[in-house]
């Protein structure tokens, strides 16, 4: 790789985190040629010489690597979750105010969909309020703006709120002000610690946004998530995104699909459960409860022949991997092959740090059910940890779509 061309990247790296592993580098080089191209520079060096001396062509760089991908209500869990706890809190008398941050908010869909979505559900105006945060100046000077075209309108949960908190005009939709006058929009970048907003937040929405990260940067930046979340608050991160929490800083809060993190300070409330949870985190140490681990995955067993994997999954929450590993083999070969059971098996050799054997069941998991997400991430880990980064960002992304589908 020419040097020049790799100290750009590593400057786009520095300032905003980016990683051209995580994008692929010829997306990423193609992002530096435009810039080139607009400047009429033809030589890497004579671009880094530029960026290094020019504020101004080093921020148009940084603003066209940003990746605005959002839409409306992309995903709604974390709201269902934010506006059941809010409403809940507020019936006990607990807290009558809630301040909320979304970072990224790119160009405003995320915290306005929350807006939304928490005055249709009946929560006064008056008891939150939302802070909206990105590294792209250009990005919340279009979300401030609040007009938006078709592209920001996807999925299933847009359409009551479209007709309801927009005006339509010149083919664009433009928010309604008492939406807009409940965000407040300010530049942030979350790779430098906060400094005057800490313990501010009851909820943090950071989703999507440490998949471009390496583990280095990701660690500075669940540091600085920490920094600013209460600490009776909640994280809540992509579902591509949670299986590689660092524990010492996050732990999974236990409720399903709204991917919630709690602060590892906090203790985990003990629930009673008629399912089975399976956890998922890299080699827990032997203090460590297989029930307290990262990342839950329940199992619904559905007929009376699967004594052998209750009982293996009672031995892998009591930390016997050996015993329930057998135990597990043993419902195999007696009940055949099944996504779940194989996928359990896996995660009982990952646990025991039997990485190539885990990655066999997963993919034969998978083989069994293509969309089957936890056997999807799973692998997807083993693979960047072997750093075969290209196909573990594949298995993210159909993990991904297996969710949302």
């Amino acid at each position: 790789m020419d040097s020049a061309l790799n100290q750009i990247k590593l400057m786009i790296k520095a300032k905003i985190g980016l990683d051209s592993n995580t994008i692929g580098h010829n997306t990423i080089d193609k992002i530096i040629l435009q810039r080139m191209h607009l400047c009429d520079i033809f030589e890497f060096k004579d671009y880094l010489q530029l960026i290094k001396h020019s504020q101004k062509e080093l921020n148009e760089l940084l603003e066209i690597s940003v990746i605005p991908e959002t839409w409306f209500f992309r995903d709604i869990k974390p709201y269902e979750f934010i506006h059941q706890h809010i409403q809940q809190a507020l019936l006990n008398n607990q807290s009558t105010h809630f301040k909320i941050l979304s970072i990224p908010c790119s160009t405003g869909e995320e915290p306005y969909s929350l807006a939304m979505y928490l005055l249709e559900k009946g929560i006064n105006p008056t008891a939150f309020s939302i802070d909206a945060v990105d590294v792209s100046q250009r990005a919340i000077q279009l979300a401030e703006k609040a007009d938006y075209g078709e592209n920001s309108f996807r999925g299933k949960h847009y359409h009551l709120y479209k007709e309801k908190y927009f005006s339509y005009a010149n083919d664009r939709h433009i928010i309604n002000s008492n939406i807009r006058d409940r965000i407040k929009f300010y530049p942030l970048n979350i790779l430098h610690k906060p400094k005057s907003t800490q313990h501010l937040f009851d909820f943090i929405l950071c989703r999507n946004l440490l998949i471009y990260f390496d583990a280095d940067t990701k660690l500075i930046v669940y540091k600085n998530l920490s920094t600013l979340l209460k600490d009776s608050g909640y994280l809540f991160v992509g579902h591509s995104e949670f299986g590689s929490v660092p524990g010492g800083i996050f732990y999974n809060s236990g409720f399903k699909n709204a991917f919630a993190l709690i602060k590892s300070s906090l203790k985990l409330p003990e629930k009673s459960t008629n399912t089975h949870n399976i956890k998922l985190k890299k080699n827990p140490s032997k203090k460590t409860n297989f029930n307290n681990l990262i990342r839950k995955k329940t199992i619904h067993i559905e007929n009376k022949n699967n004594q052998l994997l209750d009982k293996a999954m009672q031995l892998a929450n009591t930390l016997k991997f050996n015993e329930a590993e057998k135990t597990c083999r043993l419902h195999i070969k007696n009940q055949g092959e099944d996504a779940d059971a194989l996928y359990f098996l896996g995660l009982i050799l990952d646990s025991q740090k039997k990485y190539q054997e885990a990655e066999t069941y997963y993919r034969k998991s998978i083989y069994l059910n293509p969309k089957h997400y936890d056997a999807l991430i799973n692998l997807s880990l083993i693979l960047e940890k072997n750093g075969d980064l290209k196909n573990s960002d594949l298995l993210k992304k159909r993990a991904e779509k297996s969710f949302l589908n």
